[in-house]
C-alpha cells in the first residue's frame, strides 16, 4: 500500500463524513517506516467553528486490516475456505469503512482566528523538500502541508528539520495536540517550530504570574483547650461533668 493511494483514500473518507465542512488546511505525515498519518482541518461557513480530523491508522496498519478483510471473504466463520483470495486490492479497498479510523475534535476559535491569519498571510507561496533529502533519508518522516486558503500554498519538509517552514510548522504544533504518540512527537520535534508555537498560546493566554499575594486569613478566636491532667497536675472539671455528678449525687439518695 503506497503512501499516495493511502492518503488518496484517507482524504475521500473524510470528505464524504463532513462534506458540509470548507477544506482548509491538509497535513500528510509520511512516516519512512509506514506508519503514517492524516489530518484535515475543515470549517463550518455558517457559524464559523473549525474541526480537526485525523487518522493515525498508517500504511501498516491499513495493509493489516485489509489482508483481514481478504481473510473473512474468502474463509466462512468455521474457518475453512470457501473462495480465493481476491487477487487485487483495489477490491478490498471499496469494502473497507475507512470512516471507522477517523476521529475529530473541535478548535477553539482563537487558534482557529491566528491560523486563518498566517494561512492568508502565507497564500501563494511554497516550500519544496530537495528530492535528493528524500532520497537520502533513510529515517524520520517526510510532512507535506497543503492550504486552500486564498491562492493556496504548499510546504514540504523533514520532521526534525522544519525552521525553513515556519510558521507552518508550528501551525502543525498546534494541530499535533490532538495526536498522540510518535505521530505527536514527529509534528513538534522542530525547536523552532515549538517555540513559535509557545509564543502564540502565551500572547492568547496571558502568563499569570506563579507567586501572588495571598489575602490575609480571616481572625478566628482559637478554640479553648482543655489543661492536660499530666502537665498541670490539677484536674479541672467541666461545667458538663458537675452537672452529672450531681444527678448521681440525687440517685444515690433513693
Amino acid at each position: 500500500m503506497d503512501a499516495a493511494r493511502y492518503f488518496e483514500m484517507m482524504h475521500k473518507a473524510m470528505s464524504a463524513q463532513k462534506s458540509n465542512l470548507t477544506l482548509l488546511l491538509t497535513v500528510k505525515v509520511q512516516d519512512l517506516g509506514g506508519a503514517d498519518a492524516y489530518l484535515e482541518l475543515r470549517q463550518d461557513p455558517r457559524t464559523g467553528a473549525a474541526r480537526v480530523f485525523y487518522s493515525t491508522m498508517g500504511r501498516r496498519n491499513l495493509n493489516f486490516q485489509l489482508f483481514r478483510k481478504g481473510w473473512q471473504l474468502c474463509h466462512n466463520a468455521s474457518g475453512e475456505m470457501t473462495s480465493r483470495f481476491p487477487n487485487r486490492a483495489d477490491e478490498l479497498l471499496e469494502q473497507t469503512d475507512f470512516s471507522a479510523y477517523i476521529r475529530d475534535d473541535a478548535l477553539d476559535a482563537q487558534r482557529t482566528e491566528l491560523i486563518l491569519h498566517q494561512l492568508r498571510s502565507l497564500a501563494g507561496s511554497s516550500c519544496g523538500l530537495p528530492l535528493s533529502a528524500c532520497s537520502s533519508a533513510r529515517s524520520g518522516a517526510i510532512i507535506t502541508t497543503e492550504s486552500f486558503i486564498g491562492c493556496g500554498g504548499q510546504w514540504s519538509y523533514m520532521a526534525d528539520n522544519a525552521a525553513s517552514c515556519l510558521p507552518i510548522a508550528a501551525i502543525l504544533c498546534w494541530l499535533g495536540d490532538f495526536l498522540a504518540g510518535s505521530e505527536r512527537r514527529t509534528l513538534q520535534s522542530c525547536p523552532e517550530a515549538v517555540q513559535l508555537a509557545a509564543q502564540w498560546t502565551a500572547e492568547q493566554h496571558p502568563f499569570v504570574p506563579a507567586y501572588t499575594a495571598a489575602p490575609a486569613p480571616l481572625s478566628r478566636p482559637s478554640p479553648i483547650r482543655r489543661a492536660d491532667s499530666n502537665t498541670s497536675g490539677i484536674r479541672r472539671s467541666s461545667p458538663q461533668n458537675e452537672r452529672w455528678q450531681s444527678i448521681l449525687a440525687v440517685l444515690a439518695t433513693v
